[in-house]
């Protein structure tokens, strides 16, 4: 560390140094944790299903700040509003990624079916690498009326399958958070 270099030239004043040196080291620690604390979300332990509406548009994450971030767990949602289509993206764990390799070395379609089954349960899954992050990350669309997404408004679990890779994504604080971006997203009745 600098503040730790401290030069002994006389041998004399070597313990006073060295003393100095333990001081001055001790203080560049605290000052350091006090730094770490003090840029630590206040309401780190907070996290859960949060709304963060846009002038025409909204977003769902899992996330421990009340003001939109770069703090949004995987997967999040985001939606036009009133447009009744929603994508997902999220992190594609080891599994997902293997079975998407198999798909495109077998010439395969990368269609994933919802879960649970209904109509219109069926959507195509792209998959892209995130420089940022340093992580897979997948994508897909799905109407916002579908089986699959009253589940999820019920339970905070989003089920898919990838061929015989089943993903299950699952966050349960917060879910009254999932009804309303869904809400927000949803084609008004006619």
């Amino acid at each position: 560390m600098i503040c730790c270099e401290v030069s002994t030239t006389a041998g004399f004043l070597s313990p006073l140094l060295g003393r100095m040196r333990n001081t001055a080291c001790r203080c560049c620690y605290a000052a350091l944790g006090v730094l770490t604390i003090s840029s630590m979300p206040s309401n780190a332990d907070d996290r859960r299903w949060r709304v963060f509406e846009q002038a025409d548009g909204a977003i769902l994450a899992v996330s421990s700040t009340v003001e939109a971030s770069d703090d949004l767990g995987s997967p999040f949602f985001r939606c036009q509003k009133k447009s009744d289509r929603i994508e997902v993206q999220g992190t594609a764990n080891q599994d997902l990624r293997n079975t998407m390799a198999d798909l495109i070395r077998s010439g395969g379609y990368p269609s994933i079916s919802l879960l649970p089954e209904g109509p219109l349960n069926s959507t195509v899954l792209d998959l892209s690498y995130s420089e940022m992050g340093g992580d897979w990350d997948y994508k897909f669309d799905l109407q916002a009326n579908v089986p699959a997404i009253h589940e999820f408004r019920r339970t905070g679990r989003l089920e898919f399958k990838l061929g015989p890779t089943l993903v299950r994504e699952e966050f349960k604080i917060g879910v009254e958070s999932i009804g309303r971006f869904i809400d927000l997203c949803k084609r008004p009745p006619k």
